[in-house]
């Protein structure tokens, strides 16, 4: 049976943890405020945006009015032969079955699409080093055009899947230079 000290220290300990939870419930209280309001904020630019979009799909000819199909070179389908995929993940562990779950989809999509040559970008540590161990990175050389700049040109595929580029640590600290960094590798991608 417990004595009173035993009682009393118990009686502490339940006090500090309540203090903790209270602080913690505060804590959380300010950041969905912070987070509701910035959603208030943005109420009138995602209007506008939808007016526009609005405005813009009165005015395309989606149809052809003979055929019925849709002539928009943007709503064309095409056959697929190369797929770039970017893998979205964190950059540390802690965070339960997160990182492995990203990364069993992307993996899923890659077994299901055998028939495509298929490119990844790795934003995040985790999905970077997982990748890596699975597949090649990409090659490219550097060749001067007729301006005589330079340019990277990729060079023959090594295999089915490659990683083309890798972005760790890009979502501790989104800097706008990093996203166009990520955008350029993305552009050079679909070009080669």
């Amino acid at each position: 049976m417990a004595n009173v000290l035993d009682l009393r220290r118990r009686i502490r300990s339940v006090k500090n943890t309540r203090q903790i939870t209270k602080a913690m419930k505060m804590v959380s209280a300010a950041k969905l405020r912070r987070a509701q309001s910035g959603r208030w904020r943005r109420g009138p630019y995602a209007r506008m945006i939808t007016s526009v979009l609005q405005s813009l799909t009165r005015r395309v000819d989606l149809f052809d009015e003979k055929t019925g199909n849709l002539c928009h070179p943007l709503f064309i389908t095409r056959p697929e032969k190369r797929v770039l995929l970017i893998v979205v993940s964190g950059d540390k562990g802690f965070a339960g079955a997160f990182n492995a779950n990203i990364l069993k989809v992307a993996y899923q999509f890659i077994a299901g699409n055998p028939d495509k040559e298929i490119d990844i970008e790795a934003v995040g540590r985790k999905s970077r080093d997982q990748l890596r161990r699975r597949y090649p990175a990409a090659v490219y050389s550097e060749q001067k055009d007729e301006q005589g700049q330079t340019r990277q040109v990729r060079s023959a595929r090594q295999g089915k899947v490659e990683l083309t580029g890798d972005h760790p640590g890009m979502l501790l600290k989104l800097e706008i230079s990093r996203v166009e960094e990520m955008a350029r590798n993305i552009i050079r991608a679909l070009r080669a």
